[in-house]
């Protein structure tokens, strides 16, 4: 049992005042008290229970440590689904960067086609028709 680390923290004045006591790597088992001296004795009290109780119904009980084990792993999990995160979102920024590119060199492209095409409409003075329905005349 001396093994488990116990973690003791203030309450605040909402939740009662005093301190609450707690092992990591025993999940839910805590306790309480008015001061952190009464809190450690209380939550060492319910480590005993708990461990009798686990090892009455015939579990194995976890490792000490293992809750920081645990916590590794998930802080490792996390920068990995992290970093494909990014991975996703820098090849989405590429594709966007190249849409716009794209985008841009098809306005080029019909702008200049018709800023190349404006001088002949220009010197011939030419009228527009669409059928018989004049559109445009110079």
């Amino acid at each position: 049992m001396a093994d488990y680390v116990i973690v003791i923290l203030p309450l605040s004045e909402e939740d009662g005042g005093g301190f609450v006591g707690f092992v990591p790597d025993l999940q839910g088992c805590m306790s309480d008290g008015d001061t952190r001296e009464e809190a450690l004795e209380n939550t060492q009290q319910a480590m005993a229970e708990w461990i009798d109780m686990k090892t009455s119904q015939g579990f194995d009980l976890p490792r000490p440590g293992v809750s920081v084990e645990r916590a590794a792993q998930e802080r490792k999990s996390m920068m990995a689904a992290l970093k494909a995160m990014m991975a996703v979102l820098d090849k989405a920024d590429t594709r966007i960067i190249e849409l716009e590119r794209a985008l841009e060199e098809a306005v080029d492209g019909v702008s200049s086609s018709w800023e190349r095409n404006l001088p002949l409409f220009e010197a011939a003075s030419a009228t527009v028709f669409r059928g018989s329905k004049k559109l445009l005349a110079n």
